[in-house]
C-alpha cells in the first residue's frame, strides 16, 4: 500500500471514531439533562404542595 491509501484509511477511521464517540457523548449529555430536569420537576412539585409559611395548618382548626 502506498502512503496515500494509508492516509485515506487513517482519515476514514478517524472520522468514524469521532462520529461514534460524538454520538455517545451526545447520548450521555441527553441522559444527564433528562435526569436533572426530572429532579427539578419533582422538587418544584414538592415545594408547591407545602402549606403556606403562616404556621397554621387548616387541619389544626379550633377543637
Amino acid at each position: 500500500m502506498d502512503g496515500l491509501t494509508l492516509l485515506v484509511l487513517a482519515v476514514v477511521g478517524l472520522i468514524s471514531l469521532v462520529l461514534v464517540m460524538g454520538e455517545k457523548l451526545a447520548s450521555d449529555v441527553e441522559r444527564f439533562f433528562t435526569t436533572w430536569i426530572g429532579v427539578f420537576q419533582r422538587l418544584r412539585d414538592l415545594l408547591g404542595r407545602q402549606p403556606p409559611p403562616s404556621g397554621h395548618d387548616s387541619e389544626d382548626g379550633d377543637r
